[in-house]
């Protein structure tokens, strides 16, 4: 392990993008690229965010990359990764990304959310392109909605944080990793802040999804139908599927889902239970669909939280 990873746990791949015999980095050469990456043991939540990568890169004119490599590369560090909401952040430079055909240039300063599924490509726009890429989850509506580009001033002290958050991220110890996922959502609060988001925002929109988010926590074992998430939520099917996707990226079936498997992991984590109850409980048919079900969401076995809880 390099002696800049002692004691996290951080992966780095490193392309040099140089034509012909390699030479030292000068104002002259064609600037390198490199990407790393700081993951957590699993995702960590912090108010409605569950962080699950975060990518330092510092890309060169010749850095391109085909999206089913990147979600394959994320889902070799977590197995969770490679399917969510991705906020994009430009540090310095240009890049482009290519999201359900429409092609988005990202200069300093802009900000993006995009689900990684829709993503087709994406690469450098010029000599130079360094960005942040942060995968999530998010269980709660989501300030800004995903695949438009905002331009945000960088903040005073933002790379100090934002190399803070990618440091912590990958400690060993539970209490760096929830400050590090705080400390990000602080920065993301603070660029809806000087977006204005209160202008931009669509309020019906997200207190509809709020409403649909809240039946589905107070009633996580009801055999939700469509139309009853509609009636919860006081939008049409179609409203609600365009917000759900807007918001939170994910379809209010997968919604639904995700937050009964995450009452699953509570009820697990007290004890009280078997894996055999909990999935019962859950209306799930059988504990092996459920116990594959949960081990997709949250890459390990029910049986492992009640061996080892977290």
């Amino acid at each position: 392990m390099p002696d800049w990873a002692a004691g996290c746990r951080l992966c780095r791949l490193r392309i040099i993008c140089l034509k012909g015999i390699r030479q030292p980095y000068s104002q002259a050469a064609v600037i390198a690229s490199e990407n790393r990456c700081s993951f957590p043991h699993e995702p960590v939540n912090a108010c409605g965010v569950r962080l699950l990568t975060m990518w330092r890169v510092r890309a060169g004119a010749e850095y391109r990359r085909v999206a089913r490599r990147s979600r394959l590369d994320s889902e070799v560090l977590l197995r969770q990764a490679g399917k969510n909401i991705v906020a994009l952040r430009t540090d310095a430079g240009e890049g482009m990304i290519v999201t359900r055909g429409r092609r988005h240039l990202l200069r300093r300063g802009s900000l993006v959310l995009f689900d990684f599924p829709s993503l087709e490509e994406y690469h450098t726009h010029g000599t130079r392109w360094d960005f942040w890429w942060v995968e999530l989850v998010a269980q709660e509506p989501l300030l800004l909605p995903t695949h438009r580009v905002w331009e945000v001033p960088i903040l005073k002290g933002e790379k100090a944080r934002c190399e803070e958050v990618f440091a912590k991220l990958g400690s060993e110890r539970i209490e760096a990793r929830r400050l590090a996922a705080a400390t990000w959502q602080g920065l993301f609060f603070a660029w809806c802040d000087e977006i204005g988001t209160v202008k931009q925002a669509n309020s019906r929109d997200k207190a509809g999804v709020s409403r649909l988010l809240e039946a589905l926590k107070i009633q996580p074992s009801l055999p939700w139908a469509f139309d009853d998430m509609a009636a919860a939520s006081g939008m049409s099917p179609s409203a609600m599927r365009a917000a759900c996707r807007e918001m939170l990226g994910k379809t209010p079936s997968q919604i639904r889902l995700h937050l009964k498997l995450c009452h699953a992991y509570e009820l697990l984590l007290r004890g009280d239970f078997n894996v055999a109850e909990v999935a019962e409980s859950l209306g799930f048919c059988d504990p092996f669909h459920f116990s594959k079900t949960f081990k997709r969401e949250f890459g390990c076995s029910p049986s492992a939280i009640l061996r080892h809880p977290i």
